[in-house]
């Protein structure tokens, strides 16, 4: 037995070959292990064999599987040390006196330091060598002893492997190999079979050597190889070390029946052709097409567009597969543009274990917990908030979206205070202190509580339910076991090494937020595959999309290494005579790479880049796609199809927009609801939404949504000047017999507006945030302050007579006030209330109204075309209600460079006030403006009554727009 090389270009039929091995292998009585690239080939290549009767026998594993058969067999017992442990080990190592490495740690180099460690594991390199090849580079170079220092922090791995009783991953992998060398029986007759890899690890290698020519096991290595081809000059190195080391090589020549005869020509010219110089052109035909976007989503709706046409025409999408590069292709916009455009998919990648709900839950609780000594816990209200919403943790979700609203409207941003709002509302959450209790009790007790956690949210919406895990599922079960692994690998670490575990909850939630799970179900039927151009060496599909091909990205750039980079290498060979692992040549491994893809499909390829981002910034298209056009007459690229940016037209039916336009939105028919609508009193400022947009009126007015966010600034410090400005006046009055602000009464009109805002302040807090309230209170004041001086010279001969006067409030108003006042008629049963902020009375009794705004008052001459009516609707109301004649009504600002009021003053009754000029009127054209808001206010009114509901984004938003778009679906 020995190793057999089995080479060719991609559709040489090597998976056949490989196949029938397998098949030989069964009829001989052995068990044969298949090993290929990843999980996906694993499932595809299973099901090939129980399709034949023939997976009984087989087994199918990644190189992983592999190495553990030979830890297995070569029985190496010390226990195994997971990369999270090792991370933790080299950072504790790493942070000790060694500038150097100081500031390695400093920089988050940990995970670097442990891929060189890991590199040097496999290279059998000793930590002795190591610092002698250093110390030989830092005298050569005139350094000294400096660079040693990482040669001494591999030797203290070595030291505190040992005192830990562990092996690293492949440390043991080595001595397994080692073992097998001293001793091949252990391994017995066991054949291989390698199918699907394009390039083997210094590792792989060694394991391949190991197994075909000291053990003399069957083994047989397929490798994608074809001496003299540009594509396959990345490739040459492993197969000038495989072909050596096998007794037998099989060169088998390009085969073209796995193409459609339709393609066969096309795609058949670009496998035989690609990267090759003076390559005749031929007609690309249907079997190639180009797909040039505007920008990103552009691009990715045409590759959806065309995916639906094909399962239109009957294109099986599992045939169908999607490569992209995440550096050239956001997935998140992948799948909101598939699944808008209707488009079954699949696509795995790996994710953050925050990502999924069960390890957002445990991270979030984990930050709720205080830290040791007193120290306050560091989470937030997010963090508390994706704990409580865990799904199947309440039984009322409900409880947390009630939670986040207080919690928002009273700024409340830490979880300790919303911990606080959440036990005064309902029951004590033991669970944080029993986290807690467990923290103190050390690592071991933290880790067991944190697993029992995990296991328990996982568990929570599927308690009693006894049901097997759906496809939507797997990403949960894929992080919970991400999540358990973690938690085995430091509750170990805090057996052997107590010093290294995370010793507070905080800690903990910090080392798991840097773990990841692997997302998204495998390909499967009925589904389009959307894989990385790695994940498709294996198998075949009918159709191909290579998307995202830019520059920078296919090819892709070269990622230097943060530690011992080419150039040190290099130096430190020459000096030394440590040869490391060799940089290869990026641009050939691409070129192979994209090859490797462009040979998959059976009967179309498809490739897409886009010519500017989603912002507007040109980006350049991948050289690789000249490097194809090369190959086929020019119409290929002259006639590729084009979307431009932040296009919208011709898309499938299941991604285009709705849009509506004025008038279709449907009415309401709900008759309680109208009949609610028709008894309820309107208020001004409703009436004034209802004019703007009846749509954003009905959200904000009937819907009437909690907002999450705390009132606005402006809203609150409007609350406190009304109400500070009314305590003053009344204390005032009751002091002196009057409420007018004259030079005399200034200053103690300033002094009890003080003790009025101080008063008042607690009721209506100017800001959530504390570090903003004295800023904001500073500027209140000396607004109001001006404000009283203003009036002071203004030297007014009206008496402030009402204040914040209601009317309209059945039994108390809407502040708990005594109301006696009733509603005000508008006619067809329409009825008014409100509060009006300021009466003045003249001494002959005329009255004139006053309503508080914060700058910009609306002249009189806009009323009716801005539907501002509520000055003019309150005047109406004093005459109705009070009996009183109305001369004038002004909006008064309390802030700005200009406090003059604006409004209408009757310039015949014979009342001189301080105002515009132009808002000084005769009586006929003050009772004109009067009766032509209160008609307004009525249409507006019978108009809701009516149901109707027509979007007005012209004026819905201040200076035009739709205020609730989601909702309207207006555009304009």
């Amino acid at each position: 037995m020995a190793i057999t090389l089995i080479t060719g270009p991609a559709n040489a039929g090597k998976a056949e070959l490989i196949m029938e091995g397998v098949r030989a292998h069964l009829a001989r009585g052995e068990e044969p292990l298949l090993v290929v690239p990843t999980r996906a080939d694993v499932e595809y290549y299973l099901r090939e064999l129980a399709g034949e009767q023939a997976a009984i026998g087989v087994r199918v594993e990644r190189f992983a599987g592999l190495l553990g058969e030979t830890v297995a067999r070569a029985r190496v017992g010390r226990p195994l040390l997971g990369a999270l442990a090792r991370e933790r080990l080299l950072e504790a190592l790493a942070a000790g006196d060694d500038p150097l490495l100081q500031g390695l740690s400093r920089r988050g180099f940990t995970r670097a330091l442990s891929e060189l460690v890991a590199e040097l594991q496999i290279r059998r390199v000793s930590a002795g060598r190591l610092v002698r090849a250093l110390e030989s580079w830092g005298a050569a170079d005139g350094s000294g002893p400096a660079r040693a220092g990482l040669g001494r922090l591999f030797g203290d791995y070595h030291v505190a492997l040992r005192r830990l009783g562990r092996l690293d991953a492949e440390q043991r992998a080595v001595l397994a190999l080692d073992a097998l060398r001293e001793r091949p029986a252990l391994w017995g007759r066991m054949p291989v079979l390698l199918y699907g890899f394009d390039d083997f690890t210094t590792l792989q290698l060694d394991t391949i050597e190991t197994l075909g020519r000291v053990v003399d096991a069957d083994v047989t290595v397929s490798l994608p190889y074809e001496p003299g081809r540009t594509a396959f000059a990345g490739r040459a190195r492993t197969f000038q070390t495989l072909a050596p080391l096998a007794e037998r090589h099989r060169p088998l020549q390009a085969r073209g029946e796995h193409y459609a005869p339709h393609a066969r020509r096309a795609l058949g010219q670009l496998e035989r052709a690609l990267f090759e110089p003076d390559a005749a052109r031929v007609a690309a035909g249907a079997a190639m097409q180009l797909l040039e976007g505007g920008g990103e989503r552009a691009e990715l709706e045409l590759v959806a567009h065309e995916i639906s046409a094909l399962l239109e025409q009957g294109t099986a999408a599992e045939e169908i597969a999607v490569l992209v590069r995440p550096a050239g292709t956001s997935l998140e916009l992948l799948e909101e543009v598939f699944s808008a455009g209707a488009v079954p998919f699949t696509a795995q990648r790996k994710r953050p274990f925050g990502d999924a709900p069960t390890g957002r839950a445990l991270l979030g609780l984990l930050r709720c917990v205080p830290g040791l000594h007193s120290v306050p816990a560091s989470g937030e209200l997010g963090d508390l908030l994706a704990w409580l919403r865990a799904p199947g943790l309440l039984e009322h979700p409900s409880l947390a979206d009630a939670l986040e609203l207080g919690a928002r409207r009273a700024g409340l941003q830490s979880a300790a205070q919303a911990r606080e709002l959440w036990q005064s509302r309902h029951w004590h959450l033991d669970v944080i202190d029993q986290l807690e209790q467990a923290q103190r009790r050390g690592p071991a007790a933290l880790l067991d509580r944190a697993a029992r956690e995990l296991y328990w949210l996982f568990c929570a919406p599927r308690r009693s339910a006894a049901e097997v895990l759906g496809v939507e599922e797997r990403d949960e079960a894929s992080a919970l076991a991400a999540g358990r692994r973690a938690l085995a690998e430091l509750r170990e670490l805090a057996r052997t090494a107590p010093q290294l575990a995370p010793a507070s909850a905080g800690e903990l939630a910090e080392l798991l937020d840097g773990i990841e799970f692997r997302s998204g179900a495998s390909p499967q039927v009925g589904a389009v595959a959307v894989l990385d151009p790695l994940e498709l060496r294996a198998r075949r599909v009918s159709v191909l999309f290579v998307c995202g091909l830019q520059e920078g990205v296919f090819p892709a750039r070269a990622r230097p290494q943060p530690l011992l980079g080419e150039e040190d290498r290099r130096r430190l060979a020459e000096v030394s005579g440590l040869r490391l692992g060799e940089p290869e040549d990026l641009l050939a491994a691409e070129r192979y790479l994209l090859y490797a893809a462009l040979s998959r499909p059976q009967q179309r390829l498809i490739l897409s880049w886009h010519a500017a981002d989603d912002e507007g910034q040109p980006t350049s298209r991948s050289l690789f796609v000249d490097d194809v056009c090369d190959l086929f007459e020019e119409d290929l690229l002259g006639e590729r199809k084009r979307r431009p940016l932040g296009a919208v037209d011709d898309l499938p039916a299941a991604s285009a927009p709705i849009a509506a336009v004025e008038g279709s939105t449907q009415p309401l028919r709900e008759e309680r609801l109208l009949a609610e609508l028709a008894a309820r009193p309107w208020s001004a400022s409703s009436l004034e939404k209802r004019i703007d947009c009846p749509v954003a009126w009905f959200v904000e007015r009937m819907l009437r949504p909690e907002r999450f966010e705390p009132d606005p600034e402006p809203l609150a410090r409007g609350a406190l000047a009304h109400a500070a400005l009314k305590d003053t006046l009344e204390e005032l009055r009751r002091e002196s017999g009057s409420a007018r602000i004259t030079r005399g009464t200034l200053v103690r009109a300033r002094e009890l507006l003080g003790e009025a805002l101080e008063a008042n302040e607690a009721g209506h807090p100017l800001s959530v945030a504390p570090e903003r309230r004295a800023a904001v209170r500073r500027r209140l004041v000396a607004d109001l302050e001006r404000y009283l001086a203003v009036a002071a010279e203004s030297e007014s001969p009206l008496e402030p007579s009402e204040l914040e006067l209601g009317f309209g409030f059945s039994g108390e108003d809407d502040r708990g006030e005594a109301s006696s006042l009733p509603a005000l008629e508008l006619g067809g049963g329409i009825t008014l209330r409100g509060r009006i902020d300021r009466i003045d009375v003249a001494p002959g009794g005329e009255a004139v109204v006053y309503d508080y705004k914060g700058k910009d008052p609306p002249a009189a001459a806009r009323w009716i075309k801005d539907g501002k009516v509520q000055v003019a609707l309150y005047m109406r109301a004093v005459e109705e209600l009070l009996g009183r004649p109305v001369i004038g009504g002004f909006y008064q600002p309390l802030t700005g460079s200009d406090l003059r009021a604006r409004g209408v003053l009757d310039g015949d009754a014979g009342i001189e006030l301080e105002c515009v000029t132009n808002d000084v009127r005769e009586q006929a054209e003050v009772r004109e403006l009067l009766a032509e808001a209160l008609a307004t206010a009525r249409t507006a009114a019978e108009h809701a009554l009516s149901g109707a509901l027509d979007p007005r984004p012209a004026t819905c938003a201040w200076k035009g727009g739709c205020m609730y778009p989601t909702i309207c679906r207006c555009e304009r």
